[in-house]
């Protein structure tokens, strides 16, 4: 058999090359960097948009950043970060668990102010913040009003004692991306004036009105009223982010409801009433034995809604704390160890020679109150039985 020539040999390699090359395994791809991961576990309060930084450098260790805020002769704000990462460090040694993340949040653009952004830590001058994360799975998240809301992972850094994320920007939210609210608040005497302010607050919703105000004061949105009561109040950062309004007047006592609002939407909180204090009568049987009380004494006290009671001033803690709530009053015994027991409606001293063997107790901590309802507590704590009936009374005077 004859070799083909050279001419033919060249353009049967050339004819047959596609089919090697197709025939041939595939090169393995470029290896590619993994992205980080994804926090699925995150609880939903914390599931927000990582901030977006212009920055391709990784932050500067958190001692380096104290360095640089010493030689810009800022030594007193340096000094404040280093006590608060301190504090947050014992704090996280007391807890056995957690991380202490530090940074600086700036405004890019807008009206806003630093006084007002909410950060679950210490905020410090000039936008410096320390907080500790009890699960490094969880967000750090920055909340202003107006503003996006933004969560950053501890983990997308390299972990150190604490760790630094450098500058964190706030960009104001577009008009059609927020939310707003509405509704009109009324006092029983119409001639005092009237307050609505708002804060961003942390934690779960809900509707329940409240008596404790917001730590930070400074932080407050002040909400403009019309002459009939009425007011409007826009801008708000919408979902994942939370308000909480506050309604007072002199004289009266003050209510808070909580909510989220979505984009582009107004929520209409209603007409809030704003009523002024009312008198509780409380009857009560201190004694140091358990029933039967032979010829107890039965004490009286006078005191407004929301206030708390002690029936002897020598008790260490108070007796119970009743706390006005919209679907029904509680009573709240913070004082532990306290057994109560609740007996019934009638008269108190129906009730002054119970046997405390055949009732049953609990362990209270909050528990639905009935105006005229008997109650039975065992202040072990304070070696103190107390017998008390709250029976409602009438408004304070002017």
């Amino acid at each position: 058999m004859s070799l083909p020539t050279p001419r033919v040999a060249l353009l049967l390699a050339l004819s047959l090359a596609p089919a090697v090359r197709a025939a041939a395994p595939d090169a393995p791809a470029p290896s590619k960097p993994l992205a980080p991961p994804r926090l699925l576990a995150a609880p939903r309060e914390t599931r927000l948009p990582l901030p977006k930084t212009e920055k391709t450098a990784p932050p500067i260790p958190f001692e380096e950043a104290l360095t640089k805020l010493r030689k810009a002769g800022k030594v007193a704000t340096a000094q404040r970060l280093l006590n608060a990462a301190n504090a947050a460090k014992a704090e996280k040694q007391k807890r056995g668990k957690g991380q202490v993340v530090a940074g600086r949040a700036f405004i890019a653009g807008g009206p806003g102010k630093l006084e007002q952004l909410l950060v679950p830590g210490t905020l410090l001058e000039d936008g410096w913040f320390v907080a500790l994360l009890e699960d490094t799975k969880q967000l750090l998240a920055l909340r202003m009003h107006g503003y996006e809301a933004v969560g950053i992972s501890p983990l997308e850094f390299p972990q150190k004692d604490v760790i630094h994320v450098g500058d964190v920007a706030l960009r104001p939210l577009p008009p059609e991306k927020t939310g707003a609210v509405k509704g009109r608040v009324v006092a029983t005497d119409p001639k005092v004036p009237l307050q609505v302010y708002a804060f961003i607050i942390p934690g779960e919703v809900t509707t329940a009105l409240s008596k404790g105000e917001p730590a930070r004061p400074g932080a407050r949105v002040e909400v403009k009223l019309q002459k009939d009561g009425s007011f409007l109040l826009g801008g708000l950062t919408p979902r994942p982010a939370r308000y909480e309004l506050w309604f007072k007047a002199p004289g009266h006592e003050p209510q808070s409801q909580a909510l989220t609002v979505a984009s582009g939407t107004t929520q209409d909180v209603g007409e809030i009433r704003l009523s002024k204090p009312g008198r509780l009568r409380v009857r009560y049987v201190l004694s140091s034995t358990p029933p039967p009380f032979q010829n107890a004494q039965v004490r009286e006290s006078q005191l407004s809604e929301g206030q708390s009671f002690k029936a002897d001033p020598a008790m260490k803690g108070d007796t119970f704390f009743l706390q006005p709530r919209p679907g029904g009053d509680r009573l709240k015994f913070a004082t532990q160890p306290t057994r109560l027991a609740s007996l019934g409606q009638g008269k108190l001293e129906d009730y002054a020679s119970v046997d405390p063997t055949g009732v049953k107790f609990a362990v209270p901590y909050e528990v639905p109150f009935e105006p005229g309802r008997v109650y039975l507590v065992d202040h072990r704590a304070a070696e103190k039985w107390v017998l008390f009936q709250v029976e409602a009374g009438s408004p304070t005077a002017k």
